[in-house]
C-alpha cells in the first residue's frame, strides 16, 4: 500500500505543470490529498480535513474562478506518466471506452437529467460521464472524459453519446497520441457504425459486443444474433484457464459490414450466470483466444468507476458551475494516477478478476496522516496554535518526502 508520505511525495509532479501558477500547484496538491486522505470529497470536506480553517473559500475560488486551463493540465498529467517506466504507455495495449451514472440530488448541477443506469437496473436522476482509460499488463489509469447532455429530440445541434465518443478518438490520437492499437467499448458505441469506421480512419482495430437482437446475414437469411446462436454448433476452448464455448465466423453484420463475429459462452457451475457473448471485431484474421482475453480487459474500467465512486469523490462533486465541476473531474483523474505510480498498485488485476479495491490503501494513509499528527502534538505541547497549522499544512499540502514526524 502507498503511505500518505509516499503519496504527497507523488504530488511533487504539479510542480512541473505549466498550466499552474505556483499558488494553483499548492492548491491542486491540497485537493488531489483530500481526494484521496478525507473523508467528505466535497470542497468543504476538504478544506475541512486537509486545510486550515480558513482554506475553504480559497480552495473554491481555485475550483471555479482561478484562470487555468483542465485540458492542457490533463495533457500534462499524461506526460508526466510517460516518465515512469510502471505507467509509460506500450503498443501492445488497449483504450477503453465506456459511461458512467453518478446519482445527484439536485437539479442544478451541470449536465443533470433521467438516465437509464445498468448497474441500478433502473432509471436514475444524475450526470452521465463518458471516459477512455489506458490499460496494458502493467498499468491502467483514464486518459480523458466528456459529459453527455441531453437534449430534447427537436434538438438537432447537440452532442450524441456517438459525437462525443468520436470527439475523443480524434482527441487521442490526433492530440495525445496514445499507441494504443486496439479500443474497446460495450455494446451501446457499437450501435454506432459511425464510431468504429472513425476507430479505423487512424488505422486501428475494435472490438466491441453486440446487443443480442442485432441483425446478421447467415446463409442468406437476416437474422437476430441470438437466433444464430440457438442453429451453430460451438467447440470447447480454454482461455486464460476458463473453458469456453465458441463460434467463430467472418460475415456481415448490419451497420458494420463484414467483421469477425464470435459467440463465446464460458462454461460456469449450474447456478452462477454467465450470459453468450457476442463479439465483433475488424480484426478478421485475430485468433479467437485473442478476441476473447482483449476484450477481458475491459473489466479494469470498471474497477476504474467503482474505485472512484467509493474512494475518490466521482459521485460526491455538487458544483452547480460547469467548470469546476469539469476541474473537480480532472483531479480526480490526477489523483487516481498518481497512486498508479506505486508499482504494486499500478496492475489493476488480471483479464478475468476485479482488482482489490483502493479502500484499504485509503483508510491507511488517512490513519497514518492523524497518527503522524497526533505524534507532533504531543511531542510539541509547548508549541502554539500557529504552529499547529504550519505543520498541518506542511503534512497535508507540501509534498515533501520526509513529511512524516518522527516520534
Amino acid at each position: 500500500m502507498m503511505p500518505i508520505t509516499d503519496f504527497l511525495s507523488c504530488t511533487r509532479v504539479f510542480d512541473e505543470f505549466d498550466s499552474l501558477s505556483p499558488a494553483q500547484r499548492r492548491h491542486a496538491k491540497t485537493y488531489a490529498t483530500g481526494l484521496v486522505a478525507a473523508s467528505n470529497k466535497t470542497v468543504a470536506g476538504i478544506a475541512r480535513e486537509v486545510l486550515p480553517a480558513s482554506g475553504k473559500r480559497a480552495l473554491n475560488k481555485f475550483l471555479t474562478e482561478y484562470d487555468w486551463d483542465e485540458q492542457e493540465f490533463n495533457h500534462e498529467r499524461l506526460e508526466e506518466l510517460q516518465k515512469h517506466g510502471e505507467t509509460r504507455w506500450s503498443k501492445d495495449s488497449y483504450i477503453i471506452l465506456d459511461d458512467t451514472i453518478t446519482e445527484k440530488a439536485g437539479d442544478e448541477v451541470p449536465g443533470v437529467g433521467r438516465f437509464y443506469d445498468h448497474a441500478e437496473g433502473d432509471t436514475v436522476w444524475g450526470q452521465d460521464l463518458i471516459y477512455v482509460f489506458y490499460a496494458d499488463d502493467k498499468t491502467a489509469y483514464p486518459l480523458t472524459f466528456r459529459l453527455y447532455e441531453q437534449h430534447d429530440d427537436e434538438d438537432d445541434d447537440h452532442d450524441t453519446k456517438y459525437d462525443l465518443a468520436r470527439e475523443i478518438v480524434t482527441e487521442l490520437e490526433e492530440e495525445v497520441g496514445v499507441p494504443a492499437d486496439t479500443y474497446l467499448f460495450d455494446s451501446w458505441f457499437a450501435h454506432d457504425s459511425g464510431l468504429p469506421d472513425h476507430i479505423e480512419s487512424y488505422n486501428k482495430d475494435w472490438i466491441g459486443p453486440l446487443r443480442s437482437n442485432r441483425k446478421v446475414t447467415y446463409a442468406g437469411e437476416e437474422l437476430r444474433v441470438d437466433a444464430l446462436a440457438e442453429r451453430i454448433d460451438t467447440v470447447e476452448r480454454d482461455v486464460n484457464d476458463d473453458t469456453y464455448h465458441i463460434w467463430t465466423k467472418k460475415f456481415p453484420v448490419s451497420q458494420l459490414g463484414d467483421v469477425k463475429l464470435v459467440i463465446a459462452g464460458k462454461e460456469t457451475d449450474e447456478d452462477e450466470e454467465n450470459p453468450v457473448k457476442y463479439l465483433a471485431t475488424n480484426k478478421i484474421d485475430a485468433p479467437t483466444e485473442h478476441v476473447i482475453r482483449s476484450y477481458g480487459m475491459r473489466w479494469h474500467i470498471e474497477t476504474f468507476f467503482e474505485d472512484s465512486k467509493q474512494n475518490l469523490g466521482l459521485g460526491e462533486c455538487e458544483m452547480q458551475i460547469d467548470e469546476g465541476a469539469s476541474r473537480h473531474w480532472h483531479l480526480l483523474m490526477a489523483a487516481y494516477s498518481l497512486v498508479r505510480l506505486d508499482p504494486e498498485s499500478s496492475a489493476l488485476g488480471t483479464v478475468h478478476s476485479k482488482a482489490s479495491s483502493l479502500r484499504a490503501n485509503l483508510e491507511h494513509s488517512l490513519k497514518e496522516a492523524v497518527y503522524n499528527l497526533l505524534s507532533w502534538v504531543r511531542d510539541n505541547n509547548d508549541r502554539g496554535v500557529d504552529d499547529l497549522m504550519e505543520e498541518i499544512d506542511h503534512l497535508f499540502v507540501h509534498s515533501t518526502a520526509d513529511a512524516n514526524v518522527q516520534s
